[in-house]
This record gives structure tokens, sequence and C-alpha cells, in this order.
């Protein structure tokens, strides 16, 4: 008998792209007879947050909490797992564009680098891993359909946001010795 996980996952970047930017992941997952559980993570600040990093971070982090919890059965079961997303984008990159970049080389259809590699091959290695005993298949939702999801990326945001205030706070409060020299002396007081 199969073993069946849905998860919805979901990214959020605010200040997309740009210095300072803050962004978020987050996957809930449904389980009918158990209740529903979500997870959320906010994204390092290097390299720079966009929307894009955001919504394969939040697939990259239902994949780890899946093969977390497929190791934790005692039994093998052929294991199902249902990504919902409404990132076009994540599921472009991990079920159409994959193999063309992997065949170019990592190039793109205009011959640059992919961006987000990173993530796309560490979504992709944890993928065919499931798929040996199991499968991955992808569903494009509507906005609308992930609003939990949505929170829990919008939340990991707040954290990151949070956490960026106090390293800038931490930063300025620092103490620094200033040496003020006069052109006619050659003493630092």
């Amino acid at each position: 008998m199969p073993y069946q996980i849905d998860v919805w996952t979901d990214g959020a970047c605010r200040g997309n792209g740009e210095p300072g930017a803050v962004a978020g992941a987050g996957a809930w997952f449904s389980r009918p007879m158990q209740g529903s559980t979500g997870w959320s993570r906010p994204l390092p600040q290097d390299p720079v947050p966009t929307n894009q990093r955001a919504e394969l971070a939040g697939v990259v982090l239902a994949l780890e909490l899946a093969v977390q919890r497929r190791e934790q059965l005692d039994f093998d079961p052929f294991f199902i797992l249902t990504i919902h997303t409404d990132s076009r984008y994540a599921i472009g990159c991990l079920r159409d564009w994959i193999e063309k970049w992997k065949y170019n080389g990592w190039y793109n259809a205009r011959g640059l680098p992919v961006a987000n590699r990173d993530l796309i091959e560490e979504a992709s290695d944890m993928i065919d891993g499931i798929k040996n005993g199991g499968r991955v298949d992808f569903v494009w939702v509507r906005r609308e359909q992930n609003v939990e999801a949505d929170r829990l990326a919008n939340e990991a945001c707040d954290k990151a946001e949070q956490d960026l205030r106090e390293s800038r706070i931490e930063y300025h409060t620092g103490y620094a010795r200033v040496v003020l020299t006069d052109s006619d002396s050659d003493s630092d007081w």
C-alpha cells in the first residue's frame, strides 16, 4: 500500500533582489487523520533573496521534511509525495527544464548560467532519492488555494526582518577607536 504525503509550499520576498531584501519559505503538510502541520524558514542574506529563490526554498523545505518522514517509517512503502505550489517557476525548474539545463551544462536558452542552480540541484537530488521507491508529483494551485503555506512563508519573512534589524543594531552599537591627527603633531592624542 502506498504512503502518500500532500504538501503545499510557498515563498515570499520583500525587497525582491535588492540589498536588504528578506525572504522566507513555508511548507504546510495536510494529514487528514492526524491534522495539519506547517514549517517555515527564513532565507539567508547571501545570495540576495528573490521571490524565485524563496519559491524554490519552499519546495526544498518540503522535500527535506518528506525525506525525513520517509526515513522515520518502520516499513518501506511506495512513497508518493505531491507538492502543491502556486509557483509556475518552481514547477518549470524541477519538472520541465532541468534535464535540458543539465544537458546544456547548466546554461539556459539565452546562454546564461541558470539562476538558482544551487537550490534546483538540491531539490533534484532529493527528488531522485524519493523516486527510488516512490514518486514526486507537482500540482499548480491558485494563490487562494495556498493560504497556509503563504502565511508560513510570510512568518519566515517577518523573522528574517527581525534578524536583519537585530544584526544592524548590534553592528551599529559596537565601539571603535577613532584616531584624530593634527597635521603638525605625530601623536594619536
